[in-house]
């Protein structure tokens, strides 16, 4: 399915960015945004993939 892929690319970037903010100021509040964001993006993916 072409929007699981997307979706699995978004993810995959939300992690890369998460880990980039980590590494710049782990209590930064950018990390818990992003982290946010990366939830939802998986919780997502996941009921999309429990759909089928």
């Amino acid at each position: 399915m072409v929007y699981s892929q997307e979706l699995e690319q978004k993810i995959e970037c939300l992690r890369e960015k998460m880990y980039e903010a980590y590494k710049q100021d782990p209590s930064s509040p950018k990390v818990i945004e992003i982290s946010q964001t990366l939830d939802k993006a998986i919780n997502q993916l996941d009921s999309q993939k429990r759909n089928k």
